[in-house]
């Protein structure tokens, strides 16, 4: 029993696991890159045969022998399970021609162009008798040992030389078209400064045959504007990467692994790229992502509504007349499709959401009313998704471009997906919204091929192409928001969130104590919005379940943003000393490189014996765009010593500009102790007077009373001595 329920566990551990589509057995010793199947929807003027081109590689150890393939078909699904299943499992096929040689020997690593043919009907073929979709196998074998196998789904319209089954009512479809990039635009052409990315990658991928220049030229080149095709299409644009491509037009430099700089490469395949694009998307539909696509969930969660608006600013880089000069929809593709209840922020009123991410009704496309919110939303087709997105339910789903290797098969799913939602999958009163991943590694062809086919399907009636819905809230039925827990597992973690708070303070600080000079014309928000945009590259969806990344952008964003608040300060000190009386002010100059007025307070800390007073009335000291100002500090001085006095200047909330000045100063004040000093001085002089006095005084008295102490003593002497005193005198004056 306890060897059944095992069993059973790991059978059900094994089923939940995410399935990816396979170009080969597990084991195989060959790859089979498909590159075209023709045709991609089989209609009734179609030829007799099915092509698949694509060039096979022996990437074994050991040479491939009598290597020959066939082209195989599966039995037709007959639901939504069983077209994954088509798609991303292995398909056992019913038919089985014979094989056709492709080659007597490959050697390891050696590559060669294949075509298999296949013809649709008669003996020998696939055996097709009805419309429907079909999912195919390319076996390739070598001797009896199969090397290599790639499936497909081909959808079949009608049979050659028949005219086509049109079901009862066409599905209304539509195609979201995702430009975006993985950050890279590591700081932006602040004013006095040249702009720098990370790496050099994006010159590849703007040039012609790069992923980004061929999304552009195959709209362009399929679905020109105005054609039917061209009305159906959506563009959905990360404006960091309008931002960015304007940046390498401009000219750029790139940071190398050690820190230095070297001119970039790109400037002209930028210049070519922005022409195509503004071409491509002028009187287009065209949705605003949020800035550098980021984690708008995990910013509200953090109770960051300033950042979520700033994100959201990104509309206006699109209209400006310096943008494309379009005018965007109000609508919003969160990540993963999916977001929070109660989420915050001035958010568009339509949201393009994940089927999973709503409560709605199983196997419903239509669009509701959020419950509590005067938004509406339109459900991603999942079906359609999960054809476009071959690591849709993965961990890459977000992060890494998709499809990983074939375009060809991805296209060829996305058309049998979509003829099986026109008929054995129709779903009334809704339209079918194909939105492919957000980072679409589609080739030039692969696209091309996928929008031919959608004008196929729509020119047999199985699909109607159509505009993006603009649907209306009060005719709309109510739904909750279901935010679901993968979507919340990888979201930004807090930590990388909290860094990027504290530095965009810093940013809005700056902002807030900033204003625009008359002489000047650049706006403090020419300065301000380039550095909170660096701090949304932190939460960038490429960065999903990576907080290293996350973090390191982060870092890379505070760099702009400490230069750029250095560019106050207060000027060098000759370093010469102050010499301080009992009221004497300190002359600080400030200066200010920034291109607009910024006010300031100063910051001086508790130094004994000195007082500073530098308040200014409690309001803003201001500093001239480009200019310097001369404050003089009053200061007092308690006592006589040497101090050094630490003088810093900040913005409105306390946010440091520039680094703190030390001063040194000197005093010979005594200060507050002078007066005492000069009451104890006065009164030892009055104490000494006064003893002098007395001592003067008692010497009178002293000798006042001995001259009448002397005659009190003759008065009372007997006569005979007085003449016997005298007779001396006599006898002198005889003689």
């Amino acid at each position: 029993m306890r060897f059944l329920l095992a069993a059973l566990c790991a059978l059900l551990m094994v089923a939940m696991l995410p399935v990816t589509p396979a170009t080969a057995q597990s084991g195989s010793s060959a790859d089979f890159d498909v590159t075209k199947v023709t045709p991609s929807v089989v209609g009734g003027g179609s030829p007799g045969e099915v092509v698949v081109s694509g060039t096979l590689t022996n990437r074994s150890g050991r040479a491939l022998t009598g290597v020959q393939a066939r082209i195989e078909r599966g039995t037709p699904p007959t639901g939504e399970p069983a077209v994954q299943r088509a798609m991303r499992e292995g398909v056992s096929g019913i038919t089985e021609p014979a094989f056709s040689p492709v080659a007597d020997r490959l050697e390891p690593g050696q590559s060669l162009p294949v075509q298999v043919r296949i013809p649709l009907t008669g003996s020998n073929s696939l055996q097709l008798s009805q419309t429907g979709v079909y999912p195919l196998v390319v076996n390739i074998q070598a001797g009896r040992s199969s090397i290599a196998e790639t499936q497909f789904l081909l959808p079949v319209t009608s049979l050659p030389g028949q005219p086509p089954m049109r079901p009862a009512q066409a599905t209304p479809t539509t195609l979201v078209v995702p430009i975006v990039d993985t950050p890279r635009l590591e700081r932006e052409a602040l004013p006095g400064g040249r702009a720098v990315l990370v790496d050099d990658k994006l010159s590849t991928s703007l040039a012609p045959g790069g992923r980004l220049y061929d999304l552009v030229q195959a709209i362009s080149d399929s679905a020109p504007a105005g054609s039917s095709l061209g009305n159906a299409l959506c563009f959905a644009i990360d404006p960091d990467l309008l931002i960015t491509a304007k940046a390498m037009q401009g000219g750029y430099q790139v940071r190398q692994p050690n820190g230095a700089l070297v001119e970039g490469i790109g400037r002209s395949a930028a210049d070519l790229w922005l022409t195509k694009l503004r071409q491509a998307t002028t009187g287009r539909c065209v949705i605003p992502l949020p800035y550098a696509d980021a984690d708008v969930v995990a910013l509200g969660r953090a109770g960051l509504d300033d950042l979520v608006n700033g994100a959201m600013d990104g509309a206006q880089l699109l209209s400006a007349p310096d943008g494309l000069g379009v005018e965007p929809r109000d609508v919003m593709w969160p990540i993963e499709g999916a977001l929070a209840d109660n989420p915050v922020g001035d958010l568009p009123s339509t949201m393009l959401l994940d089927t999973r991410a709503v409560n709605v009704p199983a196997g419903s496309l239509t669009p509701v009313k959020l419950r509590g919110q005067n938004r509406t939303a339109i459900p991603i087709d999942p079906l359609l998704a999960s054809a476009l997105d071959p690591n849709r339910d993965t961990k890459q789903e977000v992060t890494e471009p998709s499809p990983p290797s074939s375009g060809a098969l991805t296209s060829q799913n996305a058309l049998g997906a979509l003829a099986f939602r026109a008929t054995g999958g129709y779903v009334p009163n809704a339209t079918s919204v194909l939105v492919p991943p957000r980072r679409w590694n589609m080739r030039a062809d692969d696209l091309r091929g996928l929008l031919t086919g959608m004008s196929k399907l729509d020119a047999d009636g199985l699909i109607r192409l159509t505009a993006l819905p603009s649907p209306n809230p009060a005719t709309l039925a109510e739904a909750d928001l279901t935010y679901p827990v993968q979507a919340g597992g990888s979201e930004i973690p807090r930590e990388a969130i909290d860094k990027l708070a504290a530095q965009n303070f810093r940013v809005g600080d700056l902002a807030r104590s900033s204003e625009s000079d008359r002489a000047q014309t650049v706006s403090p928000g020419r300065v301000t919005t380039p550095l909170r945009n660096g701090l949304l590259h932190g939460v960038s969806s490429a960065w999903r379940g990576n907080s290293g990344a996350a973090e390191d952008w982060v870092r890379r964003a505070t760099g702009p943003i400490n230069d750029m608040l250095g560019k106050v300060r207060i000027e060098e000190y000759p370093g010469t000393t102050n010499r301080l009386s009992s009221d004497s002010p300190i002359p600080v100059t400030v200066v200010n490189d920034l291109p607009f007025t910024v006010g300031i307070r100063f910051k001086i800390p508790t130094v004994p014996g000195v007082e500073v007073q530098h308040d200014f009335g409690g309001g803003l000291a201001t500093v001239p765009a480009n200019g310097r100002r001369q404050f003089m500090l009053e200061a007092s001085a308690q006592r006589a010593g040497r101090f050094m006095v630490d003088i810093s200047v900040t913005a409105d909330a306390g946010t440091p500009l520039g680094t703190t000045k030390r001063l040194p100063m000197e005093s010979t004040e005594y200060g507050a102790m002078i007066p005492w000093l000069t009451g104890i001085a006065g009164a030892v002089l009055v104490l000494m007077s006064v003893r002098r006095i007395v001592k003067k005084a008692k010497a009178r008295r002293e000798r006042t009373a001995a001259a009448q102490k002397s005659v009190a003593e003759a008065e009372t002497q007997p006569l005979a001595h007085a003449v016997t005193s005298s007779q001396p005198e006599d006898d002198r004056d005889q003689r």
